[in-house]
């Protein structure tokens, strides 16, 4: 399972990349026979105005086809980083229960 953070619009983190990688990592290894790659976009909205403007977004393609595209906003993007892997864990998983039914019949 291979782990791509980019930055856009930001000065780019080795400590947000690290902090990501390792959150994704952590919440989707149990499904990594399942999982091609997954990118990681960071990205600052409007600048140095604040607010809720860090977008992070999390793409994942998995084996056999088919991938996930998901998005969340913060003012930091650790918060929306933890959310995102959450989520995508919650969706593997019902896509793997969902397989296992349709090839059992």
């Amino acid at each position: 399972m291979q782990i791509l953070v980019t930055f856009q619009d930001r000065r780019p983190s080795e400590q947000i990349a690290y902090v990501a990688r390792r959150t994704v990592e952590h919440a989707l290894d149990r499904f990594a026979s399942r999982i091609r790659d997954i990118t990681v976009k960071i990205r600052d909205d409007n600048a140095d105005r604040g607010g809720e403007d860090q977008v992070c977004s999390l793409a994942l393609r998995v084996v056999g086809g088919g991938e996930l595209h998901l998005h969340d906003r913060d003012s930091r993007p650790e918060p929306a980083i933890h959310r995102l892997a959450r989520r995508a864990a919650r969706m593997v998983a019902g896509l793997a229960r969902r397989r296992g039914r349709s090839t059992r019949r």
